[in-house]
């Protein structure tokens, strides 16, 4: 359970620090929104994935499974995004798929 809680703070860490490079101002409402948005999508994609691998027993980091939960993640996000922090559409993808590019390859380097 400690390593579930460990990925969601560094996932929250990450995509706050993307949030605030592409949102300025407001880094407390910021702050409260990455929270909302990575424990409403983190835990489902983090269950989700756990269960792929127990199941077809997976190793190779880089496999379809992750790809798919990443994209649905992606595209819950990107909805999320938008919503929250009342921007347009286009950016609201762009900050989506920088913050979950970076979570993604971050989990590749831990």
């Amino acid at each position: 359970m400690q390593q579930y809680f460990t990925a969601l703070i560094i996932t929250i860490a990450v995509e706050y620090i993307v949030y605030l490079l592409f949102i300025r101002g407001k880094p407390f409402q910021t702050l409260f929104y990455a929270v909302l948005i990575n424990c409403l999508s983190h835990p489902i994609a983090y269950y989700a994935y756990t269960q792929l691998i127990e199941k077809y027993d997976i190793t190779d980091l880089l496999n379809i499974y992750f790809l798919i939960v990443e994209i649905i993640v992606f595209l819950v996000e990107i909805i999320l995004v938008w919503i929250l922090f009342k921007i347009k559409l286009s950016k609201a993808v762009l900050i989506s798929l920088t913050a979950n590019l970076a979570t993604a390859i971050l989990s590749f380097l831990i």
